[in-house]
């Protein structure tokens, strides 16, 4: 067995475990960049946190049974990793959907209070055909915001009250 593929296996293990042990320390330091809760969300219910933690560690196990070329282990023990820090992103994440003194939480972003610089929804949305059509569903519960690093973003909320009340607050951040 070569020695380096056995390191690169037991240090994505390792890295793994780590990842998943850090969730209740993201949830503290979320806690305190987001300041006061000021309208909660309806949280996102992932069911695919435990899929994904359970299945993610088996793609490395699975290397000791299955010989592989070794750019192939790197990028399976890659993914694996890559896999679990998305799954703990969205779980922490998810768990704190709401509108915050300094930032919101939806549909699995964080933007925060400082990178919002517009909300072209509200500019098209009243006499907007799509918008009171037969589609109007979807886009009274959907939102368009402009953020300075991530560009054009849509999110979307689970009732058009709840887009409302987030509204009202984040119109009051745009510079």
């Amino acid at each position: 067995m070569n020695y380096i593929s056995l390191i690169l296996r037991i240090a994505s293990l390792t890295a793994i475990a780590m990842l998943a042990a850090t969730i209740p320390m993201r949830k503290k330091k979320l806690d305190a960049k987001l300041g006061k809760c000021l309208i909660p969300l309806s949280q996102k219910k992932s069911t695919l946190f435990v899929a994904v933690l359970v299945l993610a560690p088996l793609i490395i196990v699975f290397q000791w049974f299955r010989v592989f070329q070794f750019y192939i282990q790197v990028i399976l023990c890659l993914s694996a990793v890559l896999a679990i820090e998305l799954a703990v992103r969205d779980k922490v994440l998810g768990s704190k959907c709401g509108v915050y003194e300094n930032a919101i939480i939806v549909d699995g972003r964080l933007l925060l209070k400082e990178d919002i610089t517009a909300l072209p929804t509200l500019e098209y949305e009243k006499e907007s055909e799509s918008f009171n059509g037969e589609n109007g569903d979807f886009y009274r519960k959907a939102l368009k915001i402009v953020t300075e690093k991530n560009g054009v973003i849509f999110v979307g909320f689970s009732s058009e009250e709840e887009r409302n009340s987030a509204v009202e607050i984040i119109k009051n951040w745009v510079k």
